[in-house]
């Protein structure tokens, strides 16, 4: 774009013909062949012979147009022309896509002891079940409320993208929960530059998310959790894939940063998502090297260091770190289905002071992998490790062959999934022998700590407006002591448009079968409590679509 060169290449390419140009009594009576530039010393150079479209000629002003960016000189003395269309806008595109997901979520539950007036059955909404997003017993089970819309623009080489997100829908909530109105989540620019049918090279510089890990084919599992991390950060990440007959060459590398930190006075509240003020300036650099074979399987093998050298994070608090250590596979198996299995290794040392610019198993940063599995007493020194797999199976696919199925008929669609994690820690726990329940204290043990979770869902697609579902999960947070085990079964009703439609509207009741020990999180900031009863019922309705 000629308004993005700085005014010195303009300058030569014009060849030498300009004139100084006084603001008074000259700008009127520019015609519209001429354009006003700011130039790097700060002075106005009027070029001529360049002809301008009438709709883009400047007219005399005092002040800038409203819509401009409301920042400084970019580096170089670089103005760009907002709003002005590309010279090569035969190939620029403007895209537009989204997602939203709206439940109504009412958890069913009943009172110890009803007082006069109070119903013997409560309902909750959200459901107090154990379910929450950043702990092991985590199933996706619970519908949430999500919405996502993507912006970009660009051509076959550079892209600018920009997405919104959302967790609430404000006409749904008692309260204004600023923390889950996101707002504009992602902002970066890709770069694909062609070089060769045998070498792609792309480069994303900006602030996005990586995630390693993801055990669905497209998206991140039926448990909606990376198995390796989730990086949440302003930096870049380059991936180089180079072709060998069959086989691929995958090299990944990249850093990232966050562009603030919560202050020592910084008021902790729900309005700031509970902002961490011994969390100090955080980085996270990583590197990837995988293998791919005809685009039917890809082994990886993954590395990432998350550190923290903040002297803000607390006089006394000792730089920490977080490595991972991560190997995977994924098979495409055409007719026989898609199978993604990952095994992890996250060691950690003083992490207390990790941000939350990685999060292990959605336990963010080193704070929330001390809540959730090293103990408040282990200051962050702890290990996971993690094994889990899925795999998904189109039956209809599978007994067509080799007539090809694209999913707009009859089928029926199974998944099997599980995980299985085993922790140390500098923190031991509470030993379950000597814990006084009748006190309301169950014992947790830290170090040594087995966690395991499998489920299974299979749907069957009826008609094109119709489908059924049954999800079963069984997940045991300890798999010494079953008290603290649930399961719980789903069925649903999917209602859409078409066979192959982009919208569905589900209703879905599920039960849970729980411990004795079962532990849920409520309150804010969200915390165990060991006293609540969790809900064994709930009723859903959700509606969701995607562009």
């Amino acid at each position: 774009m000629s308004d993005q060169i700085p005014t010195h290449a303009r300058r030569a390419r014009s060849g030498g013909l300009w004139a100084l140009v006084l603001i008074a009594g000259v700008g009127a009576a520019l015609p519209a062949r001429a354009q006003v530039a700011p130039t790097a010393s700060g002075g106005n150079e009027a070029q001529v012979d360049i002809p301008i479209p009438p709709s883009i000629a400047l007219d005399p002003a005092l002040t800038l147009d409203p819509s401009a960016p409301q920042t400084g000189a970019l580096p170089g003395g670089v103005t760009p022309a907002f709003g002005q269309k590309s010279l090569s806008e035969d190939e620029w595109r403007f895209d537009f896509h989204g997602f939203l997901t709206a439940p109504l979520n009412a958890g069913i539950g009943s009172r110890v002891n009803p007082m006069p007036g109070q119903s013997h059955t409560t309902l909750h909404s959200p459901p107090v079940v154990p379910d929450d997003l950043e702990t092991f017993s985590h199933t996706g089970i619970v519908p949430t409320t999500y919405a996502q819309i993507n912006f970009s623009e660009g051509n076959s080489v550079v892209t600018g993208l920009v997405s919104i997100v959302a967790k609430q829908a404000n006409a749904s909530t008692s309260f204004l929960e600023p923390a889950s109105q996101l707002g504009v989540t992602d902002v970066f620019v890709s770069i694909t530059p062609p070089i060769d049918s045998r070498l792609h090279l792309q480069a994303l510089v900006g602030a996005f998310t990586s995630r390693f890990g993801a055990t669905g084919e497209f998206d991140e599992g039926r448990y909606g959790t990376p198995l390796i991390a989730r990086i949440s950060g302003v930096g870049e990440q380059a991936t180089a894939k180079i072709g060998f007959g069959d086989l691929t060459l995958i090299l990944v590398e990249g850093i990232h940063g966050q562009s603030n930190k919560a202050s020592q006075s910084i008021t902790v509240d729900a309005w700031n998502n509970f902002a961490d003020p011994g969390a100090g300036s955080s980085f996270v650099a990583h590197g990837h090297v995988g293998v791919g074979w005809r685009k039917r399987a890809t082994l990886g093998a993954h590395f990432l260091r998350a550190f923290s050298m903040d002297d803000r994070a607390g006089t006394s608090a000792p730089d920490g770190r977080i490595n991972i250590f991560a190997a995977d596979a994924r098979v495409n198996a055409g007719r026989f289905g898609h199978l993604y299995l990952a095994y992890s290794y996250t060691d950690a040392l003083q992490a207390r002071a990790v941000s939350r610019i990685i999060s292990v198993l959605n336990a963010p940063g080193g704070l929330g992998l001390m809540q959730n599995y090293f103990g408040l007493n282990s200051g962050g020194t702890g290990t996971l490790g993690t094994l889990g797999f899925q795999y998904d199976l189109s039956i209809g696919k599978l007994v067509s062959y080799p007539i090809p199925f694209s999913g707009d008929g009859p089928d029926l669609f199974v998944s099997v999934f599980g995980m299985f994690t085993h922790v140390t820690s500098a923190d031991p726990g509470v030993d379950p022998a000597t814990a006084n329940v009748s006190a309301g204290v169950t014992g947790h043990p830290w170090s040594g700590a087995d966690k395991r979770k499998v489920g299974l869902e299979a749907t069957y697609s009826v008609l094109p407006w119709l489908a059924t579902s049954l999800r079963y999960d069984r997940v045991d947070p300890l798999t010494d002591d079953a008290h603290y085990s649930f399961a719980v079964v789903s069925p649903r009703v999917i209602l859409r448009t078409d066979w192959q439609a982009t919208d569905q509207i589900v209703i879905q009741y599920s039960h849970w079968f729980n411990g004795s020990n079962t532990l849920v999180r409520t309150g804010d900031p969200p915390m165990v409590d060991p006293a609540q009863v969790p809900d064994g019922d709930m009723l859903s309705i959700s509606a969701s679509m995607w562009w």
